[in-house]
């Protein structure tokens, strides 16, 4: 009785350190499932926080577009801006993060918000100098200079003139020419100048 009894005790310790030597392993069936499923998950990370950056950029405009029926809401736009931003911020080399910079200085000079409008358009131009309106960036900004923000006359001349020289197939290098050729002008003295030119008395 006392054979067989020790021969019990021995299976039971025998059978605890087989469990626990698999347990320590970490090769168990359950433990290897675990293992891929965090590895999976780390993988899936970086998807949801894209999509909840472009989630809020969709319901920023929205809000936009139903504002535009009763004029333009300062608060709705700088949201819109901010979303823009933080995109742009977060993904600087996706390819619509230049776009969001873009249409953020679009939104600000809506909003009369030029300063803050010139510094929109700058990091287009500095950050994506293959950006498909990169010339159309200096523009703005060389427009807001010319006519929004006095004093900067001198500045908007040096953006009207780099888009001619590095630019001049482009459409709006006629554009600067002609705006270089009118800066300074009154409206009274634009008018004279078209008034005689078109031959209106």
């Amino acid at each position: 009785m006392y054979h067989l009894l020790k021969i019990h005790i021995f299976s039971i310790a025998a059978l605890a350190l087989m469990l626990t030597t698999s347990c320590g392993t970490g090769n168990s069936p359950k433990t290897q499932k675990q293992r891929e499923d965090s590895i999976r998950q780390a993988g899936q990370n970086s998807k949801p926080l894209k999509e909840q950056y472009a989630a809020s950029i969709r319901e920023a405009e929205s809000k936009m577009k139903a504002s535009e029926a009763t004029g333009f809401d300062v608060v709705i736009a700088n949201a819109l801006i901010k979303s823009y931003l933080d995109y742009a911020n977060a993904f600087p080399t996706d390819t619509l993060s230049a776009d969001y910079l873009f249409r953020s200085g679009e939104i600000a000079t809506s909003g009369g918000n030029y300063d803050q409008a010139v510094v929109l358009y700058k990091n287009v131009t500095d950050k994506y100098p293959n950006y498909k309106y990169y010339v159309e960036a200096l523009y703005e900004q060389a427009m807001i200079f010319d006519s929004k923000l006095p004093g900067q006359t001198s500045k908007a001349k040096e953006l009207y003139h780099r888009i001619i020289v590095e630019h001049p197939g482009n459409k709006l290098a006629a554009d600067a020419q002609t705006a270089i050729d009118n800066l300074g002008k009154t409206d009274e003295e634009l008018v004279r100048e078209f008034e005689k030119k078109n031959h209106v008395k």
